[in-house]
């Protein structure tokens, strides 16, 4: 009895063989886009028939070539050249030159219809790209048709020039930067067309001209009331001050606003800043009281009073911390408990240095610790090295604001020394 064996395929025979094919025809398109780029790279080198390399045309500039030269060495060398623009022998300059000049009349038109009905500005142009000539332009008229081509209407209008107009000369110098040449253009400059409304008021501004030479004599001049049988009236144009002057009121309010937001937050950080300066005192001045056999209550009121006291006789100014104590003690005195007025006065004095005192000193008065002048003295010797720490923070933040008047200064003295230095120089 015959048996029949089936081979099976691996199951990821297929997809291999699916991705292989991917591969090569990647492999492929690579090979092909690289030779081609590669040919496209030697045909726009600029290098041509191996030892000839393409010349910048007129008004293009300097090319740049990298070179790798064969010969020199062993290996080939690596040289870079600066290759120079073409340049115009006089002939192809002259030649050049009358090509321009044909073309001339239609580039400067502008928007006028031809160069003998000239009334708007001309486009004097000063360099055509195409050819690398630069253009410099002069005008027998200048008060009427300068060198930029702008016309002056106004000194047009003085001199009384009609429908007619008046011929102006343009003299154009024309150099490719070694073969200069001069040439002429004629124009005819007209008075510019006006609209309808342009040209009444154009002649009511001349009939108010001549009111004016009418009345030169008087102290006041009374303007027409009629004009070709039109009643008129006259105001002065109102600018309104109510927005300018509503928004410099606003802006004052806003700043009125910031500076007072920025008071509030620098008398804070003022006062925190006091406040842990003076913390490392009053431990010392309630462990000293302390040891003296004053009780906690004793020792709190002797600080605040003394404090008060020497206020009231300007001996001394006021501090934050001593404020609160003695406002602590008053209530105390008021019938507060004393826990409560602790905890109060660390919760007014905000930081977290004050609320573990009170803490301290409440705990004493609920289970009379004993160890409470040993617990102030360390709590004592942290807080004099955090005054320490706190002493050198706002040292180095005063130097560091000192660095840019220091700058300036600096800034100030290096102009003084460099500018004449300069001058002398030259």
């Amino acid at each position: 009895m015959e048996r029949t064996i089936r081979i099976r395929n691996r199951p990821g025979g297929r997809l291999w063989a699916r991705i292989g094919r991917k591969q090569i025809i990647c492999l492929a398109a690579g090979l092909f886009l690289g030779m081609a780029a590669q040919l496209w790279q030697r045909t726009d080198s600029g290098l041509l028939e191996g030892n000839t390399l393409a010349r910048g045309s007129y008004g293009q500039g300097n090319q740049t070539y990298s070179l790798m030269v064969e010969g020199l060495e062993k290996k080939a060398v690596p040289v870079e050249m600066v290759l120079s623009e073409r340049v115009y022998t006089k002939q192809e300059a002259l030649k050049a030159y009358e090509a321009v000049m044909e073309q001339l009349p239609k580039l400067i038109l502008g928007n006028n219809p031809s160069l003998e009905d000239v009334r708007q500005d001309l486009n004097l142009l000063t360099y055509l790209d195409s050819y690398g000539i630069r253009l410099r332009w002069e005008s027998d008229e200048p008060e009427l048709l300068d060198s930029f081509g702008e016309l002056h209407v106004h000194e047009m209008k003085q001199r009384g020039i009609d429908e007619q107009g008046i011929r102006i000369n343009l003299h154009v110098r024309m150099t490719e930067g070694k073969w200069p040449e001069e040439y002429e253009l004629s124009v005819c400059v007209k008075p510019p067309v006006l609209t309808e409304q342009e040209q009444t008021e154009a002649a009511f501004a001349e009939f108010l001209k001549k009111e004016d030479e009418l009345q030169s004599t008087t102290a006041y001049m009374k303007l027409p009331k009629e004009y070709q049988g039109r009643s008129l009236q006259y105001s002065l144009p109102e600018e309104s001050v109510f927005v300018p002057v509503m928004g410099l009121g606003a802006a004052g309010a806003v700043l009125c606003f910031l500076k007072d937001r920025a008071g509030l937050q620098n008398r804070a950080e003022a006062r925190k800043r006091q406040l842990a300066l003076d913390y490392p005192e009053v431990l010392s001045r309630l462990t000293i009281f302390l040891g003296a056999g004053m009780s906690i209550r004793t020792a709190w009121d002797k600080i605040a009073l003394e404090y008060n006291m020497m206020v009231e006789q300007g001996r001394r100014r006021k501090r934050y911390v001593y404020e609160e104590m003695y406002e602590t003690s008053c209530r105390m005195k008021g019938g507060v408990p004393e826990g409560s007025a602790f905890e109060e006065f660390g919760r007014r004095c905000g930081l977290q240095s004050y609320m573990k005192l009170g803490g301290l000193l409440e705990q004493n008065r609920k289970n009379g610790s004993k160890n409470l002048k040993n617990l102030l003295r360390t709590e004592m010797t942290d807080a004099f090295e955090q005054r320490k720490h706190q002493a050198r923070r706002l040292g180095e933040e005063a130097g560091t604001k000192l660095l840019l008047p220091l700058f300036i200064l600096l800034s100030v003295v290096m102009v003084m020394i460099a500018v004449p230095a300069l001058m002398e120089f030259k």
